[in-house]
């Protein structure tokens, strides 16, 4: 077993069709088949269900198309550090978030695997609210962002990927009348005074709440408006008002405040990684692979949307151990 062999494999894994993997390896058909078969001799079995209409992966083929994936990331990785180290060039990848995407489980797993997939590479965080996100991007002041985006509404740049559906939840100050509530309904908040994120150039939890809105036939009540979390929430808590949030905040044990989710099928938001869209960094692909497998692995769906194809067709990354991250503010 060799890496063409895998490579190969990986290929026709991902195109499940010989002709368009031959293509892709720019290679004739005859190799791509007898390396295919070569793999399944020395495995002792078949990777592929084939007949004259269709390709599709067994059960084993599928278990080691992950450990095939995992071992030509490893290659490739140790090829791109050993010439990084050549070259005498440092690493970096800045990954941009606002505050409470920060809170979002998946994300300190996926930081977690990079960094045993990348021990090289030096990741660092920068707190930016999501309308100076695609700025940064297109400066390159930030290479990948964790952005919130309304069901209705996709990130306008093609260099996305949708990784799961966020609940929402309403933070409300621990007295309040509704308190007794297991679940609230955006029409029960028809009457309260909301505080509220401001419009921005960007679609934002500003737009999400007044879209819920205008959906149950009423305007919010605005009574303040704050552009960060801990404002939000102390305003909450100083009984200014209700604030729908994400769901991830209710993990924060803050004196004063109650989360009582929302049972609206609507009242959820996307989260989704973006890049630049013809970003061709291997390591920026390997982060949205890796936040990929984190979050299915937690069997919530993740769906490539108008992404980079071939930034996102090379392989994932290994896991192994766990290495300390560096934190850092944009300024």
């Amino acid at each position: 077993m060799n890496l063409r062999q895998l490579r190969y494999f990986v290929v026709l894994a991902e195109e499940l069709h010989f002709r368009r993997a031959a293509e892709r390896l720019n290679i004739t058909q005859s190799p791509l088949t007898l390396a295919i078969q070569e793999l399944e001799r020395e495995l002792g079995g078949r990777l592929f269900n084939r007949t004259q209409r269709r390709v599709e992966l067994t059960e084993a083929g599928a278990a080691f198309r992950i450990g095939a994936l995992e071992v030509l990331d490893k290659a490739h990785s140790c090829l791109e550090t050993t010439r990084d180290l050549i070259r005498g060039e440092s690493r970096r990848l800045r990954l941009g978030v606002t505050t409470s995407a920060g809170l979002l489980p998946f994300l300190g797993t996926t930081i977690q695997r990079f960094h045993i997939a990348h021990p090289d590479v030096r990741l660092t965080l920068h707190e930016l609210p999501s309308d100076e996100q695609p700025k940064a991007l297109k400066s390159r002041e930030l290479d990948v962002c964790v952005v919130r985006m309304p069901l209705t509404r996709e990130p306008a740049t093609r260099g996305s990927i949708k990784l799961l559906r966020d609940r929402l939840t309403v933070a409300m100050h621990r007295d309040h009348p509704l308190r007794n509530r297991a679940a609230l309904t955006v029409a029960d908040l028809e009457d309260e005074p909301f505080i509220i994120h401001p419009r921005s150039p960007v679609a934002g939890m500003h737009e999400v709440v007044i879209e819920l809105c205008a959906k149950r036939s009423f305007s919010p009540k605005i009574v303040q408006e704050a552009r960060d979390i801990p404002t939000i929430l102390g305003l909450a808590a100083a009984r200014q008002g209700i604030a729908i949030v994400p769901f991830e905040l209710s993990r924060i044990d803050m004196p004063d405040i109650l989360f009582i989710p929302l049972a609206d099928e609507d009242a959820a938001t996307n989260i989704y990684l973006t890049f630049r869209e013809a970003e061709r960094d291997p390591r920026v692909a390997s982060l949205c692979r890796i936040a990929e497998a984190v979050v299915a692995h937690g069997q919530v769906a993740a769906a490539v949307v108008g992404s980079a194809p071939e930034l996102l067709r090379r392989p994932p990354t290994s896991i192994t151990r766990t290495r300390p991250i560096r934190h850092k503010t944009l300024s």
